[in-house]
């Protein structure tokens, strides 16, 4: 199982993030997938027999929902110096 972050490049409302959970939900090899309202990010855990990152980045951007790409940098990373969580 491989584990992968991706943080929105818009702010998403709770329907939206909503709807991108349930897209890529439907992704076969797909086993789970944590919103994150407050860090503007998903976090999926899925099957890379099956499907890969790339896979689902291009699944969330036909969905209207492109996604940060390269260093995450200061806030989401769960540990840097951010204070917004």
């Amino acid at each position: 199982m491989q584990s992968e972050v991706f943080q929105f490049r818009a702010a998403t409302t709770q329907e939206s993030m909503a709807h991108a959970v349930r897209v890529l939900s439907g992704v076969a090899g797909v086993r789970d997938v944590t919103p994150s309202i407050l860090r503007n990010e998903v976090s999926v855990q899925f099957n890379a027999e099956l499907t890969s990152k790339q896979d689902l980045q291009a699944v969330l951007a036909d969905a209207g929902y492109p996604i940060q790409t390269g260093s995450r940098g200061g806030c989401g990373g769960g540990g840097g110096g951010c204070s917004c969580s």
